[in-house]
C-alpha cells in the first residue's frame, strides 16, 4: 500500500502514535483509516486521497485498542487507569508484559526504564526509535517460547545479569539493533544456563558490552550443563577495561557462530562447548586470543579471522580439535605448547588438492603426519611442494 505525506492540520495526539491505526473525524463522521508518521508528519493511503479525505482537515482523533499492541510510556505523571491504548498507556514495561497475552508486541516510548523483567513467550519488545529506550535491571527469559525484541538497550550493574537466559525448555530469544550492557560489578551481560540443546538467542546488530571484568564478568558466559546455539551477526563483543580479561566463555555444549564485527578479550571453550568465527576481528594484550579446552570431536572453526596479540607468545592455545581457513595472524601464531590437535597446533581446512601458501612455513609435524599434501608454500626465499609426508624445495634456477 502506497503513502503519501498529509500536510493538513492534525491533532497532537496523531504525533506520539506508533505506525497503526487511528479514527479521524470528517465533517462530523468518524471514519478509521491506516496511517503511519515520523517527525510529526503524518502519512495516508494513496488510496484515501481518491475519496476526498485528504482534502479535508482532520478534526480529532479517537482512541483504537488494537489486540496486537500494548503501549508503554514511562514519561507520563497523570493519574488514570492504564489499558495499553495510546492514550492510556502502560507506566511500566513489565505491567504491560504481565496484562500481554501470546501475539501482542509491547511498543515502548523513548526513556529509562529502570525495572527488572521476566520475558513472557510470545510477548515481544519493540522500542520506537533505535538507541532511545533504556531498560536498566535484569532481564530474565526462563520459560519455552519465542521472543522478539528489537531496538532496545538492555543495561545492568553489580553482582546481577543483563540478561539471564535460564530453565529446560526450548527457548528462542530474536534480538534486533539490541544491546547488552553492564556497567560494573562482577555479572554478567549475558549468563546462559538454559540445558535444552534446541534453545537460541540470534542477535542481529548491536553489542554485549562489559564494562568492568577485574571481578569475573564477562560479556558472555554459559555454564557447565548449558546447551543450545547462539548465532550473532554484525554484534561486536567486547570488555572495556582490560584485553586480557575473558570475554567469551563457552562452557557445557553451547555452539557459538559469529560472523563479522569483533571480540575484544579473550575467548575460552570448556567442556563440549565450541564455536565457528567468521569474518571477526579477535583482540587480547598479552595472554593468547583463544583457549581451546573443549572435548568436543567435532572442530571449532576459524574463518577469515584476524587475530591479534600485543605481547602473549601465542594466539592460540589449548587442547582439542580446531582448524582454519584463511587466518591471519596480527601478531603471534599457534601455541607451540598446546596440544591442539594431537599437539600439531591448529590444522589449515582443506580447501582444494592445491593449497598456496605466501608466508611462514607450515609446522613441520603437520607435514609428517601427511596433513599438508598438496601445499605450495613461499617462504619468502624459496618456494617448497609438500607431496605425502614430503616438503620438497623446488629449484627457481
Amino acid at each position: 500500500m502506497a503513502f503519501s505525506k498529509f500536510k493538513q492540520r492534525i491533532a497532537s495526539e496523531v504525533h506520539k502514535m506508533a505506525p497503526g491505526e487511528f479514527m479521524v473525524t470528517r465533517n462530523t463522521t468518524p471514519r478509521q483509516v491506516l496511517f503511519g508518521t515520523d517527525a510529526g508528519n503524518i502519512y495516508l493511503p494513496d488510496e484515501v486521497a481518491t475519496q476526498g479525505l485528504i482534502d479535508d482537515t482532520i478534526t480529532s482523533v479517537g482512541e483504537l485498542m488494537s489486540t496486537h499492541i500494548l503501549y508503554v510510556d514511562g514519561s507520563r505523571v497523570d493519574d488514570y487507569t492504564a489499558d495499553g491504548s495510546t492514550i492510556y498507556p502502560y507506566k511500566t514495561i513489565m505491567a504491560a508484559i504481565t496484562a500481554a497475552s501470546s501475539g501482542t508486541t509491547v511498543y515502548i516510548w523513548p526513556g529509562t526504564y529502570t525495572e527488572d523483567l521476566t520475558l513472557k513467550a510470545g510477548v515481544n519488545l519493540a522500542g520506537q526509535s533505535k538507541f532511545s529506550v533504556y531498560i536498566v535491571g535484569t532481564t530474565t527469559f526462563n520459560t519455552a517460547g519465542t521472543i522478539c525484541c528489537e531496538r532496545i538497550i538492555f543495561k545492568t550493574s553489580g553482582a546481577g545479569n543483563t540478561l539471564n537466559f535460564a530453565g529446560t525448555g526450548v527457548q528462542n530469544l530474536q534480538c534486533r539493533i539490541c544491546n547488552f550492557e553492564h556497567t560494573s560489578g562482577d555479572g554478567h551481560c549475558v549468563y546462559w544456563t538454559n540445558t535444552n540443546s534446541s534453545s537460541k538467542i540470534l542477535q542481529s546488530e548491536g553489542n554485549f558490552t562489559q564494562a568492568i571484568s577485574t571481578g569475573g564478568g564477562t560479556a558472555f558466559t554459559s555454564s557447565a550443563t548449558a546447551a543450545g546455539s547462539i548465532i550473532l551477526q554484525m554484534v561486536t563483543v567486547k570488555i572495556s577495561d582490560s584485553a586480557d580479561n575473558v570475554c567469551v566463555y563457552l562452557g557445557g555444549a553451547v555452539v557459538w557462530t559469529h560472523t563479522q564485527d569483533a571480540i575484544t578479550g579473550q575467548v575460552v571453550t570448556a567442556n563440549t562447548a565450541r564455536f565457528n568465527i567468521t569474518l571477526t576481528a579477535l583482540t587480547t594484550g598479552t595472554v593468547p586470543v583463544i583457549v581451546h579446552n573443549s572435548t568436543n570431536a567435532t572442530p571449532s572453526l576459524l574463518t577469515s579471522a584476524v587475530l591479534t596479540t600485543a605481547s602473549a607468545t601465542y594466539a592460540i592455545d589449548g587442547v582439542g580439535a580446531f582448524v582454519f581457513m584463511a587466518l591471519v595472524y596480527g601478531s603471534t601464531g599457534v601455541g607451540g605448547n598446546s596440544t591442539l590437535n594431537g599437539g600439531l597446533g591448529a590444522i589449515p581446512l582443506t580447501m582444494a588438492p592445491i593449497r598456496i601458501r605466501d608466508s611462514a612455513l607450515l609446522p613441520a609435524g603437520a607435514v609428517a603426519t601427511g596433513l599438508l599434501g598438496g601445499t605450495l608454500e613461499y617462504d619468502g626465499t624459496n618456494l617448497y611442494f609438500t607431496a605425502g609426508t614430503t616438503r620438497h624445495t623446488i629449484d627457481w634456477t
